[in-house]
């Protein structure tokens, strides 16, 4: 009987020390990925108008629940914005010089954005929340899952279109934060 206690309180003090947990603390490791992307005219392959417009794009991705939320900032187009993308998959130095829209910031076609100054200003924003994940189809070929990875190995650009430029006047490549 005196092994039997000595294993009850060898096991208590187990138990006890699991339950207080360790003094060394670690710092957890950040689950949101941050992306930036600057838009600029020079980044498009054909720009008419000699433009001076500018933009910005910054995102957040939750890796643990895929929840992706991102803010384009444009402003000086030569005319209303017409359209906005994300594009993909694009790689950069490749042969091509475009891609096809993957999320369209009109809220018409994507619910759950915000564009301001869609067809109605040369300066505004466009933002929007979505949970990328397979069951979110986004085009015929590319779903939530599909965006999630193109957007993590850089793999798209954002981009602003007007009726000058319906190619689109204001682009930048979509890469992460380090």
């Amino acid at each position: 009987m005196k092994n039997g206690a000595i294993t009850l309180v060898l096991a208590a003090a187990t138990v006890a020390l699991a339950a207080c947990g360790s003094d060394s603390t670690t710092t957890p490791v950040s689950k949101i990925v941050n992306f930036t992307a600057t838009l600029s005219p020079a980044n498009e392959p054909s720009v008419a108008g000699n433009p001076t417009s500018s933009g910005t794009f910054t995102a957040t991705l939750d890796t643990s629940t895929n929840v992706f939320t991102y803010t384009t900032t444009f402003t000086g187009l030569t005319g209303n914005a017409t359209l906005g993308h994300i594009h993909g998959p694009f790689t950069p130095g490749g042969t091509a010089t475009s891609a096809g829209v993957i999320l369209n910031f009109d809220p018409a076609v994507t619910p759950g954005v915000t564009f301001t100054g869609l067809k109605t200003a040369t300066s505004g924003t466009a933002s929007g929340t979505v949970t990328l994940n397979s069951s979110l189809q986004l085009t015929s070929t590319v779903n939530g899952d599909s965006l999630r990875k193109l957007l993590l190995a850089g793999l798209t650009y954002a981009n602003i279109h007007t009726a000058l430029n319906p190619a689109g006047e204001i682009r930048g490549q979509i890469t992460k934060v380090p």
